[in-house]
């Protein structure tokens, strides 16, 4: 007759987390590898993830990545014109068009000239673009002599984002070569905002002026895509007409390719900690095996059933396991939030206003991490399990 019981999983639970506390300093030590590797490995992609997301910021900006740039390559077979714009927009996918012309220009305040290039924008591209607005506001449909111009224009003209709204400036844009109505432009515009955008002087006002002087082809053109995934389809229908496209989807692409690789070298460095921590658990467990061998024996001999001593040592890899990873992980914020802090400091004290984060959070890695650490609290259980499983109880209580 068998009369042997299972023991209650929160009775197993509790003997191996008194365990645990009762070797203290060796529980200690194996806890702090595993913080180590859970820390350094969340640090490590936290901060490729974040860095990764900062150069995409700063590269792309606040452009739509479902926008495409459209222009002829300086080709002369092919026109950007009105005619082809209106193609654009009817193609599959196209929500809506814009058109930008760009000309050198000269820039005239009270007798001080400088070079400058200037933008005759209409709204749909305006909207487009994503212009970073540091003061005053942008060009609206009723607008018919205003400029917004850049802070390096801003600078040339010697005022500040605000004393300069309001002022007056004289553009010179030479359209002898472009087939336009007259050969020049010559107009004194109000400037009513102030951008951030480049280190070179560029100024934009809108595009009916150019329309009204002639001018036939645009200089570029934009259009919004009704979804990323639409994007290459409508590239290709685009540069099947003979016109060049880019995207900042094509910048995307080759930041996440960089960081992919970054990654990787990340996780590797992370991995040597991780792998550390892995051993210390293992030798942990097999050290309290044979430790307790005569405990185990007392047990079965006592009716508690041999798959119940294998659980007893997988809980004990879970609570080293999942306690490791969730301090690990704590630790791995706070350095960051450290780190952020630090390097916000460090560029705040050299003129940088705009606060920025070098790590990245999602909630994707903290599943990921736990999950990995559930599986490796299994397998680096499997084998003390296995021969806790197998102990007979006789040969047990008589070694000892």
């Amino acid at each position: 007759m068998n009369n042997r019981h299972s023991v209650a999983l929160s009775i197993l639970a509790y003997i191996a987390w008194r365990n645990l506390v009762t070797k203290k300093l060796r529980s200690c030590l194996t806890a702090v590898g595993v913080i180590i590797g859970v820390g350094s490995i969340f640090f490590l992609l936290s901060f490729g993830l974040g860095l990764r997301n900062f150069v995409t910021d700063e590269v792309v900006g606040n452009k739509s990545i479902k926008v495409i740039d459209v222009s002829t390559a300086n080709s002369k077979l092919v026109k950007l014109d009105r005619d082809s714009i209106d193609r654009f927009a009817k193609l599959p996918h196209a929500n809506e068009t814009g058109v930008s012309y760009s000309f050198a220009a000269v820039l005239n305040r009270q007798g001080s000239e400088f070079d400058t290039v200037v933008y005759g924008i209409d709204q749909n591209y305006q909207r487009m673009a994503g212009l970073n607005l540091v003061a005053g506001r942008l060009l609206n449909n009723y607008d018919n002599r205003s400029v917004v111009v850049n802070q390096p224009v801003m600078e040339s003209i010697g005022s500040d984002s605000k004393s300069v709204l309001g002022e007056k400036i004289s553009l010179t844009v030479p359209l002898a070569k472009t087939g336009a109505k007259v050969n020049k432009i010559n107009e004194e515009f109000t400037v009513v905002g102030v951008i951030n955008s480049g280190s070179g002087r560029e100024t934009f006002v809108p595009s009916f002026i150019f329309d009204v002087a002639g001018v036939k082809s645009y200089s570029q053109a934009r259009v919004a895509v009704d979804s990323i995934n639409n994007v290459k389809e409508l590239r290709r229908q685009i540069e099947s007409q003979g016109f060049e496209t880019s995207s900042p989807s094509d910048t995307i692409e080759q930041i996440n390719q960089v960081f992919k690789f970054l990654n990787f070298i990340l996780i590797g460095f992370g991995m040597i900690g991780m792998i550390i921590a892995v051993l210390g658990m293992f030798n942990t467990l097999v050290i309290s095996l044979l430790e307790r061998t005569k405990e185990i024996g007392l047990m079965v001999a006592l009716g508690a059933r041999h798959r119940d001593m294998s659980r007893l040592f997988i809980f004990e890899a879970m609570f080293l396991s999942l306690l490791g990873a969730v301090a690990g992980i704590a630790l791995a914020l706070v350095l960051g939030w450290l780190t952020n802090l630090i390097m916000n400091g460090f560029a705040h004290r050299r003129g940088v206003l705009d606060s920025f984060s070098l790590f990245a959070t999602p909630a994707w890695l903290f599943i990921i991490l736990i999950l990995l650490m559930v599986v490796v609290g299994l397998l680096v259980a499997y084998l003390p399990a296995r021969r806790a499983k197998r102990i007979d109880p006789i040969d047990a209580l008589r070694r000892e």
